[in-house]
C-alpha cells in the first residue's frame, strides 16, 4: 500500500526546526471504516447506510457534515470517546469497535484528540498538561524533553510557566496541539478551531497544525465547519444523513484515492 505524500518543501516544516525527539520512525496509521453509524442525539434513520471510508496513512482529511454534529462524533467514535451504533472503525489492523478494558485505555493514549471538548485542566502548569497522559506514570527526561520540544514547536515556549487559566484562547489551542502530539501519535483527531477563535488566531493555529502534520507525517482527520478550512487538506469527505456523499481530493494525486475519489464521484 502507497503512502499518500505528506512532505511540504515550504516553511518550518522543511528543515529549519530542529529534529524531532523521542518520536518513532512509523508515521501515519491507516483507516477503515465500514458501515459507521454514529451519535446519540437523536434516532438514527431507519435507512442509515453508515459512514463507509478508507484513509491511506499520512492524509489529511476534513470532514464536512450535515447536520454538523456528525462529523464530530465520528470523530469521537474514531477516537473511541464514543462507541458507534453499528459498524466497524479498523487502525491499522486494530478493530477499535470491539476494545474493551486495558486493549481500550492503550489505545486512547496511543491517539492524539485535539479539541476543547477536553479542554486544559487549570490546575496544571502548561507543561503538566502536555504530560497529562503519562502523570500517572514515571516521566523521564526523554518524554520531558518532547514535551519542551512541542511547546517550543507550537510557539508556547514562552508561556510554560504561566497558568493556563490566564492563557489566550489561541495560546490554549497551541498547548492542545502539543499535548495531543505528546505520545507521538500515528493518528490525531481534531476539531475545527473556527468555532471557538476569531479569524486571524483560527488561520494561524490551523497553519500551525499542517506544519506539523507536514513534518510528523501522522495521519489527520478534522471535524470542520465551513468548506474554507477544507482548503488546508488533501482530502474533502463531505456527509450528509449519516452518509458519504462527496469525497474530494484537494491536493496532490496519489493513485489510490484517486481511485477510491472516483468511485464515489
Amino acid at each position: 500500500m502507497r503512502h499518500y505524500a505528506s512532505v511540504v518543501d515550504s516553511g518550518p516544516a522543511a528543515g529549519t526546526r530542529s529534529a524531532e525527539p523521542g518520536g518513532t520512525s512509523e508515521r501515519g496509521a491507516a483507516l477503515t471504516l465500514t458501515g459507521v453509524v454514529c451519535g446519540s442525539r437523536e434516532p438514527a434513520p431507519a435507512a442509515a447506510p453508515g459512514v463507509s471510508l478508507q484513509v491511506q496513512p499520512g492524509q489529511s482529511v476534513a470532514l464536512l457534515s450535515q447536520p454538523g454534529t456528525t462529523a464530530a462524533d465520528l470523530v469521537a467514535v474514531i477516537g473511541a470517546v464514543q462507541r458507534p451504533r453499528s459498524g466497524q472503525v479498523f487502525v491499522d489492523d486494530l478493530a477499535v469497535h470491539q476494545l474493551r478494558g486495558l486493549e481500550l485505555d492503550r489505545y486512547r493514549t496511543s491517539r492524539g484528540l485535539l479539541s476543547t471538548r477536553w479542554p486544559l485542566l487549570p490546575s496544571l502548569s502548561v507543561t503538566d498538561n502536555v504530560l497529562a497522559a503519562r502523570l500517572s506514570r514515571r516521566v523521564d527526561a526523554a518524554t520531558r524533553e518532547r514535551a519542551s520540544w512541542l511547546l517550543s514547536m507550537t510557539g508556547a515556549a514562552d508561556i510554560a510557566a504561566i497558568p493556563v487559566g490566564v492563557l489566550t484562547a489561541e495560546q490554549q489551542w497551541r498547548i492542545l496541539i502539543a499535548r495531543a502530539l505528546a505520545q507521538s501519535p500515528k493518528l490525531v483527531l481534531a476539531d475545527d478551531p473556527t468555532s471557538d477563535l476569531d479569524p486571524s488566531s483560527a488561520t494561524k493555529v490551523l497553519d500551525l497544525l499542517m506544519e506539523l502534520h507536514a513534518l510528523l507525517g501522522f495521519t489527520l482527520l478534522t471535524s470542520i465547519s465551513r468548506v474554507a478550512s477544507a482548503t488546508r487538506y488533501q482530502r474533502l469527505v463531505r456527509m450528509r444523513d449519516g452518509a458519504v456523499v462527496e469525497d474530494q481530493l484537494i491536493a496532490g494525486d496519489d493513485v489510490w484515492t484517486r481511485g477510491r475519489v472516483d468511485r464515489i464521484g
